[in-house]
């Protein structure tokens, strides 16, 4: 059953800033890396800042901070320091949600390739990205198993279509953009700088699809959005996944040691990024 948390804290002064970008961090970390619905904050006219959490069920967040520090990981000892004061988490079993879903934060335009169209990604294409998610050789890999249901692909959709700073580009035949392949997305990190994430159903590949959709999507983080640095988190067991961002252009900038713990236990992560050599053309790749 989908259930809810209600969080409260009262912040030090001039921490605000330093808080909420650590909160969006956090919550971006948490979904990826266990599949909750997102949050939303707020800020209350008692003066105290609240956060709404939603999640699949109280379960599944049980097992998503249980045998996890996250107080080692920098965004979570940032929001700790900016708090002066928190009080006790409520939680809430939801009985009807007539809550209606909000649009996106950023847009996601219609980008065109050699072979391929990439749109907006749209909930109605689980049933298709279903051959990738809930293939355990295709998730490997991921911060999480195969998903077993369309149910469960689509809760976990959900956050790449509507969540703040994201931007999911379904991958498709030109002829064809009905049918995902798999998608490209983009998740704005600092201002100016966006992580790159990326998956192709087992019978797409073989043919540079990934490749390709991946290029005209960074052609339109360098300059249409003009970000500075693009930058790729990889298990460093993803041979595959490093030959694709070192075709691109990525460069390895660094390894993080036990950075997640997975289905396939603890694991390293190698950080690869790009930065443009020169100031983009705004008017290029729009």
């Amino acid at each position: 059953m989908t259930v809810a948390i209600l969080y409260r804290w009262r912040l030090k002064p001039g921490r605000e800033g330093d808080f909420r970008r650590a909160w969006e961090e956090a919550t971006r970390l948490i979904h990826q890396t266990c599949a909750s619905y997102g949050a939303c904050l707020h800020d209350g006219e008692d003066g105290l800042v609240w956060s709404y959490a939603l999640w699949p069920s109280e379960a599944q967040r049980q097992a998503c901070f249980s045998g996890r520090d996250w107080l080692e990981i920098e965004c979570f000892q940032v929001m700790q320091s900016a708090i002066a004061e928190r009080y006790d988490e409520v939680r809430l079993k939801i009985s009807s949600d007539l809550i209606a879903m909000r649009g996106r934060a950023l847009d996601v335009p219609v980008l065109e390739s050699e072979r391929l169209v990439l749109r907006p990604l749209q909930i109605e294409d689980a049933e298709a990205l279903f051959a990738a998610l809930g293939d355990q050789a295709s998730m490997t890999y991921w911060s999480r198993p195969a998903l077993e249901s369309l149910d469960e692909v689509r809760s976990y959709m959900r956050w790449n279509i509507t969540g703040e700073g994201v931007q999911t580009f379904a991958i498709t035949r030109k002829g064809a953009i009905e049918t995902a392949l798999g998608w490209v997305v983009l998740i704005d990190n600092k201002p100016g700088t966006a992580e790159l994430g990326y998956i192709l159903v087992p019978g797409a590949r073989g043919e540079g699809i990934a490749r390709e959709a991946c290029q005209r999507v960074m052609t339109y983080a360098t300059s249409a959005r003009q970000l500075r640095r693009v930058f790729a988190d990889i298990d460093p067991d993803n041979q595959a996944s490093i030959r694709l961002v070192e075709a691109l252009g990525f460069e390895r900038e660094g390894r993080f040691k036990a950075a997640w713990e997975t289905h396939l236990g603890v694991r390293d992560s190698l950080i690869f990024g790009f930065v443009p050599e020169t100031s983009p053309d705004p008017d290029v790749g729009s």
